[in-house]
């Protein structure tokens, strides 16, 4: 096993090489380098610096499992079966002020391709560069190469 990783991370694949809690790991930490450089988002929105998001496990909980959900049926929404991000969040046990959840589907399970994606979307990159959001959560179903992030600001 070892040495098929090993040949992956060679071919080029670093996203099937990795557990997905590195890669989502990986996707907090690149929406952060986005908000230090002050990414200026589309139509308006971001253009300076902001702190970085801590990683909150109850809206990694969340994320990921929307993102399970996605890569295992098949489907790009942030609705499953009629429930969506805040009602999810708020049965996760996470009370918060604002929230939004951003969503991805590729034919990889590559973190930085998702960030580049929601960077070059008005909306997802205003959700990033939102200054009221804190705290966040990833998840990632490689089965699907789907990913939730939960973005939010505490109560």
């Amino acid at each position: 096993m070892k040495r098929l990783c090993w040949l992956l991370i060679a071919l080029g694949f670093p996203a099937f090489a990795q557990p997905a809690a590195r890669l989502e790991e990986q996707v907090l930490s690149l929406l952060n380098e986005a908000r230090a450089r002050g990414v200026a988002c589309r139509g308006g929105g971001g253009g300076y610096s902001l702190p970085p998001l801590r990683y909150e496990a109850t809206l990694a909980q969340a994320a990921k499992s929307h993102a399970l959900n996605m890569g295992r049926y098949g489907f790009m929404s942030h609705y499953f079966r009629g429930v969506g991000p805040r009602v999810r969040v708020a049965r996760a046990g996470y009370g918060y002020l604002r929230m939004s959840e951003i969503i991805f589907r590729g034919r990889s399970s590559d973190p930085a391709r998702a960030v580049r994606w929601w960077l070059r979307s008005p909306v997802h990159c205003r959700a990033i560069m939102n200054p009221h959001y804190t705290e966040a959560g990833a998840g990632l179903s490689k089965a699907g190469h789907a990913w939730a992030v939960v973005l939010a600001q505490p109560r």
